[in-house]
């Protein structure tokens, strides 16, 4: 039996999911968040709970992966902080991992944990010296006899045992909280219930020898439930105050037309779902048992540290007043997010690990395990560019290679095996894009048809699909986007382009701005208006092939500041033939739609792009020639941007899942987009702070730092307005995702 059968599936994690809530909700409702608080402080109300729970099974995960992994218990903690239910679940999900496998061995271990699993017994946490937060304390171990004074500790009021763990020497220790030379003092903060200071004098415990890679281990597992409980409150801080948004009337409208609210929000639904992913990726790679889950553990919580908090003060700047008071739910998801966000070092903890992984230990992040066909397609493409590409190796001809791509198949990845593809799946698709990435190969060759591509594919007709589609697969056309006018840019239904049929043929007239290819494409994907008189201005457009070296067409080049041309194309009369219509008349605005959503995925999908660079910087850094590799604040400008592009990464894998799919992604296409294009911005600005001047020179120039830092900085104002600025795609995200009012 796999690995993968013997893991819970999704169908149960939602049958837990539903479990779970239900339970909440009779004993801990939402809808009574100022008695819900009260009971948080009262002890024996909190041990009901844990009891309720343990009636459940719900105390027993992490004692058997094949009744509860990583990802069963991430699931019960969101479920915690949505509800504000302070829980003494982490205790018992330490002892589990930790102890379970070794107590049937241990008669007064096995005690201790049937106790714990009935609700008779509950453990709060003590790391101590390892707590990560250099205030936490730490004891002494001494003739199995523990002194020291530790601070933070969570649940001790409910507690009757504690876990402890000594750094010097290290150990796993159980004492009873009712022990002697145990001595509890409250410390009142923003966690509720509060966190206490524990004093040990020559306290009696039971002593476990422990590895220091397994308490490492345990501490980031509980670092994740963190999230997972910070998760759950800023989810449902943000579901009120999106509905919040829609009821709220201000200046005679709802408050979530305004543009401001709507990129608030937009920016928030964001963050969630990058922390959602990158948390269950992380919590996945554990459960099968992958050595990387460390890594992408660390990335969930470095980011999510950040991020979380901010969101939890977004939600308050949009609530306004009303949010501000204790009886609203949302002070109480404040508190819960910025305790658990801070408590075992925080991001700044986190960030500082990959650094060390990435700096020190000159590590990478890994690639995504894609089965055995997908990493094995990813070594096919990794062999084919050494063989077939090396960068700054004379004038390599960008034509050639894309034709030498084209005849292995790698035009139509992921197309359909109907349309001659090879379909593929799209984390292959994601994996083909990084190798191409990785040599620095000329991706946009590749790319600039896959929106025409699909296009065809959806609305094309069966002679235009018969003609463009293997020929696009064998890299025998070039297409350009003609979209931008001079009084049109995002906003395309307001194109001035006019397309009139005359017998046979249209004729065109009008003009198109920042188009890339331009010069050397021979269609162009082009939008004009066919209905003037629309009611509706989006209802009038249609699209078009049109021939670049159709009569009438003035193509004019101009430099871009990433050192690259697009063009303006003036359009007199061009005349093209009846059938060059794609889809239906006046039935544009369809077509564009999924082809923006492709195009999207794409920038989206440079990610790849953003990695390469990424590790461009950690090479300069590596070599330390001025001690930067030491510098606090480089380092954490490490670890902050290796999340953040694992974020980035897992944003354009949902978009393309849904895709395949037989969907469009619009917001999570925009999402994607918006990331990881701003994401490049920061790898830029980061990278000057970082490396100073080095990283300003052209690449090849003496003392340049490598890999052209600043050039992908150009580039990256283009990725922020192409394919729609994005503060239109905020306002996709807020208006299509959230359902907010246009």
């Amino acid at each position: 039996m796999s690995v993968e059968m013997e893991l819970p599936s999704d169908e149960e994690r939602s049958l837990l999911r539903d479990a779970v809530q239900g339970l909440l909700q009779a004993h801990w409702p939402l809808d009574d968040m100022e008695e819900s608080q009260l009971r948080a402080q009262d002890p024996s109300a909190i041990r009901d709970l844990y009891t309720a729970l343990a009636s459940q099974g719900i105390t027993t995960l992490g004692a058997n992966p094949a009744e509860g992994g990583l990802r069963e218990i991430l699931v019960v903690t969101e479920l915690m902080g949505r509800f504000c239910a302070p829980i003494p679940l982490l205790g018992a999900v330490i002892a589990n991992i930790a102890l379970a496998s070794r107590a049937a061995d241990e008669r007064q271990l096995q005690a201790f944990i049937q106790q714990m699993h009935v609700g008779d017994a509950i453990a709060s946490v003590v790391f101590g010296a390892l707590d990560g937060d250099r205030n936490s304390g730490a004891v002494s171990l001494e003739n199995g006899r523990i002194s020291g004074r530790v601070r933070y500790v969570e649940g001790v009021a409910a507690a009757s045992h504690l876990l402890v763990f000594t750094q010097k020497p290290l150990r796993l220790l159980i004492v009873e909280t009712g022990a002697l030379g145990v001595e509890v003092t409250t410390t009142p903060g923003l966690a509720v219930p509060s966190l206490a200071e524990v004093r040990f004098e020559h306290t009696p415990a039971v002593v476990l020898d422990i590895d220091s890679a397994d308490a490492q281990a345990l501490n980031l597992v509980a670092r994740l439930c963190m999230v997972a409980r910070a998760l759950g409150a800023a989810k449902r801080g943000f579901e009120l105050v999106t509905d919040y948004a829609k009821e709220r009337q201000q200046f005679g409208q709802p408050i979530g037309r305004f543009q401001a609210v709507q990129h608030k929000l937009a920016d928030n639904l964001i963050c969630l779902e990058g922390v959602r992913l990158t948390l269950e990726y992380a919590a996945r790679t554990y459960d099968f048992g992958d050595a990387s889950w460390r890594e992408y553990g660390l990335a969930a919580h470095a980011f999510a540290s950040t991020e979380l908090r901010q969101v939890a003060l977004e939600n308050h700047h949009v609530f306004g007043a009303i949010g501000y008071s204790e009886e609203h739910e949302a002070p109480h998801q404040f508190r819960r997010i910025h305790a658990d966000l801070t408590c075992f070092g925080g991001s700044a903890r986190s960030r500082e690990e990959l650094a060390c992984f990435l700096i020190d230990q000159s590590g990478e992040m890994p690639d995504y395990d894609l089965g055995e066909q997908g990493n094995c397609f990813r070594q096919e493409v990794r062999q084919w560019l050494a063989e077939n590409w090396v960068k700054n190796e004379g004038e390599q001809d960008s034509g050639a290679f894309a034709l030498a791509a084209a005849e292995q198949g790698y035009f139509s990845v992921t197309w359909p095996q109907a349309f001659g593809g090879r379909g593929s799946t799209p984390m292959e698709q994601m994996a083909f894009m990084e190798e191409l990435e990785r040599v620095e190969a000329p991706s946009i060759v590749i790319n600039a048809c896959e929106i025409q591509a699909h296009g065809l594919m959806q609305f094309g007709s069966k002679a235009q699909q018969a003609y463009f589609i293997p020929k696009i697969a064998r890299g025998e056309l070039q297409f350009c986007l003609g979209y931008s006018e001079p009084g049109s840019g995002s906003d395309l239904a307001s194109l001035k382009t006019t397309a009139v049929l005359d017998g046979d043929e249209w004729v065109i007239n009008g003009q198109k701005i920042w188009t890339t290819l331009a010069e050397t494409a021979d269609y162009m994907w082009l939008a004009a208006r066919t209905d003037p008189n629309a009611k509706v201005p989006h209802a009038g457009i249609s699209v078009f092939l049109v021939p670049m070296d159709s009569p009438g067409i003035t193509i004019r080049p101009s430099m871009a500041m990433y050192g690259q041309t697009f063009c303006q194309e003036f359009l007199d009369n061009v005349r093209v033939p009846k059938d060059a219509l794609v889809g239906e008349l006046n039935g544009g605005w369809k077509v564009l739609t999924a082809a923006l959503a492709t195009e999207r995925m794409i920038m989206g999908g440079y990610v790849a792009k953003v990695r390469c660079k990424f590790n461009y910087l950690l090479e300069a850094v590596r070599k330390d020639s001025h001690g930067v590799a030491k510098d606090s604040a480089a380092r954490n400008s490490i670890g902050l941007l290796a999340a953040e592009i694992e974020v980035a990464r897992q944003l354009i894998t949902q978009a393309t899942k849904i895709a395949e799919a037989g969907q469009v992604p619009a917001h999570e296409a925009s999402m994607s987009g918006v990331f990881n294009s701003e994401l490049m911005e920061r790898l830029g600005e980061a990278a000057l702070d970082i490396l100073g001047t080095s990283a300003i020179l052209e690449e090849g120039a003496k003392g340049a730092s490598p890999g052209g830092l600043e050039q992908m900085l150009r580039h990256s104002i283009m990725m922020v307005v192409g394919g729609g600025t994005n503060e239109i795609q905020r306002n996709l995200i807020a208006q299509r995702g959230l359902g907010l009012p246009r």
